[in-house]
């Protein structure tokens, strides 16, 4: 008798929808940690004492135990099946937002050296070694001067950023832009002044004058 009032409380309690009013001397499912599970189930293995023991103890039935097997079983076989090598580590999210701001930084100052590398190798091909000051440009090499800094904030850099590492100066860019508005061109001017003087008639051998009405003296 006594062994099936216990089939029956064990029956009520895995039952998938118990009633709201459990009978009288049934038992409420305890939380149970995994480390206490594993425990449960070493004991369980182990030879030298009952199982009916161990559930009494623990307060447990034996579809208790059988969840507990299955739970350890279907572990172990995840961890078994797992491929050989490092595990995968976990990055907390602020961590990986500053991670990717900083490769973000580091892809803007290649794109910038890139660009830099650029300008630096046609100021090469132009000829100019250092700052570009008091040299006579042709107009086809300021045109293309002009062209390369005028095309450069498409690739992110400025204006100014260019003239600094071209080594030319801002106002000479915006004095050429001046000239080509003004329809003036980009041809140097010759040196000297843009009029010739004219000079005065030379006086240096002209005769004296007489005087016309001067008279004779008296004797």
């Amino acid at each position: 008798m006594r062994w099936q009032a216990v089939t029956t409380t064990t029956h009520d309690m895995t039952n998938d929808h118990p009633s709201n009013t459990p009978e009288s001397g049934s038992k409420k499912r305890r939380f149970l940690s995994a480390e206490k599970k594993f425990q449960i189930y070493l004991e369980a293995q182990s030879t030298d004492k009952p199982v009916g023991e161990l559930l009494r103890r623990e307060g447990l039935f034996s579809t208790d135990l059988s969840r507990i097997r299955q739970q350890v079983k279907e572990g172990a076989l995840v961890r078994l099946s797992a491929k050989p090598g490092r595990k995968a580590e976990t990055m907390a999210s602020s961590e990986f937002k500053a991670l990717k701001l900083e490769l973000l930084d580091k892809e803007r100052a290649l794109a910038d050296m890139a660009v830099e590398m650029s300008l630096l190798r046609r100021k090469t091909q132009w000829g100019f070694v250092g700052a570009i000051v008091t040299q006579r440009l042709k107009a086809e090499t300021k045109q293309e001067i002009l062209t390369v800094i005028d095309s450069s904030p498409q690739n992110g850099v400025s204006v100014q950023r260019s003239c600094s590492i071209l080594m030319i100066q801002y106002r000479r860019i915006a004095r050429w832009r001046q000239r080509i508005r003004r329809g003036r061109g980009l041809e140097d001017r010759k040196p000297g002044p843009t009029t010739a003087i004219q000079s005065g008639p030379s006086t240096r051998n002209s005769p004296a004058p007489t005087n016309a009405g001067a008279g004779t003296s008296a004797t």
